[in-house]
């Protein structure tokens, strides 16, 4: 009886020794067939944001250089209208993103013969490719039986273009008589190149920054123009996410030597809340 029971003990102990290895490895093999899958399908991010921004800095003519100061808190009382939207494809570790801000900035003075209504149609969209060079999946054990695989860390780097269009619109309207509108445009493209870094500080809660440079006065863009934010990423649930954080863009566009300089030199910045919709 005790010679039976040995030989089944040695039986099971090598079914064991056997038998985990292989799981182990089956148990990697259906990690990697996962992983693979999704790295090789679209994955899709729209987010909806609101950029409360204040504007500093100098207008340069051949008459005059007008400094600038309004507070974000300014801007959003004049704020008459606003879209401002992100989208980004991303498949394995290359992405295209798109960032578009459309905003109405106005107000009204009164005259005596004549009032005038004073608006700012701005318009910036930019657009980048991107690849991913760098991340770490710390966090994939931990909260893949529970939200499915997650990223704990990521470095992306990226290049694009950036649009600007201003328009002034004056509207001048008489005591008596019809209305005068006037209105001038000016629009460029400036290229720049950037930096992402991500990490999940946990599931729910993540940071983020991303930075970038560009215009070196090449065509009619700007001299010099940069980029931040930093944000920080509540998670509500799988595929929805809150952002909250700071914002700065700034660009200088000043040309020209002595009376003949002309061009702005400001800097955007302030607050900016949104939200993250994944699929």
């Amino acid at each position: 009886m005790k010679r039976r029971f040995n030989i089944v003990a040695c039986i099971a102990v090598v079914f064991v020794a056997t038998a985990l290895p292989a799981a182990a490895q089956s148990q990697g093999s259906e990690e990697r067939e996962l992983r693979m899958a999704r790295d090789t399908k679209w994955n899709f991010l729209v987010g909806p944001y609101g950029w409360l921004t204040g504007v500093a800095g100098t207008v340069v003519t051949d008459v005059e250089e007008t400094e600038i100061d309004v507070p974000f808190t300014d801007f959003l009382d004049a704020t008459r209208a606003g879209l401002m939207l992100y989208f980004e494809a991303r498949r394995d570790r290359i992405f295209v993103a798109f960032d578009g801000t459309w905003a109405v900035i106005g107000g009204e003075t009164e005259g005596r013969f004549f009032d005038l209504d004073i608006e700012v149609r701005q318009q910036i969209y930019d657009i980048r490719v991107g690849y991913e060079v760098y991340k770490t999946d710390i966090g994939d054990v931990i909260h893949r039986k529970k939200f499915d695989w997650q990223r704990r860390g990521v470095v992306d780097v990226f290049v694009g273009g950036r649009y600007f269009r201003t328009e002034p619109v004056i509207t001048i309207i008489p005591v008596i008589g019809e209305e005068t509108e006037i209105s001038s445009a000016d629009s460029r493209v400036d290229p720049f190149l950037g930096l992402r870094v991500g990490w999940d500080m946990s599931y729910r809660w993540g940071i983020g920054f991303r930075g970038d440079i560009g215009g070196f006065g090449i065509g009619e863009a700007a001299q010099f123009s940069w980029q931040a934010s930093l944000q920080l990423g509540f998670r509500v649930s799988k595929r929805v996410k809150l952002v909250g954080g700071y914002r700065i863009l700034e660009y200088d566009t000043v040309t020209g030597e002595g009376q003949d300089r002309n061009g702005t030199d400001l800097r955007q910045s302030g607050p900016i809340i949104g939200a993250g919709i994944s699929f």
